[in-house]
């Protein structure tokens, strides 16, 4: 009798690795990936990784995680990253629809992420540790952005772009119509 594998359950975390000054070497981390979650396959976290809102920014270990995290996002992905409001950082993306499609992608990894415009974001808290919660944040960054750059095809990426196009323009008719009704 052949064991079936879940596909579904949580990917496998890979081994840390370190820069000579021991600071982790987010870039140099992975040499593969596994499926999307979206796609089939499995998500990276097994329960839902969500930011502490209630974070005082004016901690330093706090202040400490969120410099780790943003550094590990801009290395993994070339995407700049800053603290946002308590609990979160904004990550800034090329286009809405990409900030859009990489929300919906991360939080099927079981990374809480929410986006506005072409912004980005992903959880921070001062509980973070730096091989559990921050490696998540940084992993599922790595993941989404690989398989965005590297393999989703050009047409969806322009159907995302003309959808907020479209979105855009709705928004314009409808503030036009209050107008003249008014």
């Amino acid at each position: 009798m052949t064991e079936q594998i879940d596909r579904r359950a949580p990917m496998a975390a890979a081994a840390m690795q370190y820069n000579p000054d021991g600071s982790v070497a987010w870039d140099d981390m992975w040499d593969s990936f596994c499926e999307l979650a979206q796609d089939g396959g499995p998500p990276h976290r097994d329960t839902m990784l969500e930011p502490d809102e209630t974070a005082d920014p004016e901690n330093p270990h706090y202040q400490a995680i969120m410099a780790e995290i943003i550094r590990g996002i801009e290395l993994v992905s070339g995407l700049r990253a800053r603290p946002a409001t308590p609990g979160w950082i904004a990550v800034s993306c090329d286009q809405p629809g990409m900030a859009r499609w990489l929300c919906d992608a991360i939080n099927e990894e079981h990374v809480r992420a929410r986006c506005a415009g072409s912004t980005l974001f992903v959880p921070a808290g001062p509980d973070y540790t730096l091989k559990g919660e921050i490696k998540n944040v940084v992993t599922a960054i790595a993941k989404t952005t690989h398989y965005w750059g590297d393999h989703l095809p050009s047409e969806v990426k322009s159907t995302l772009a003309m959808q907020e196009q479209l979105s855009r323009l709705t928004r314009r008719i409808t503030k036009l119509f209050r107008r003249s009704s008014t």
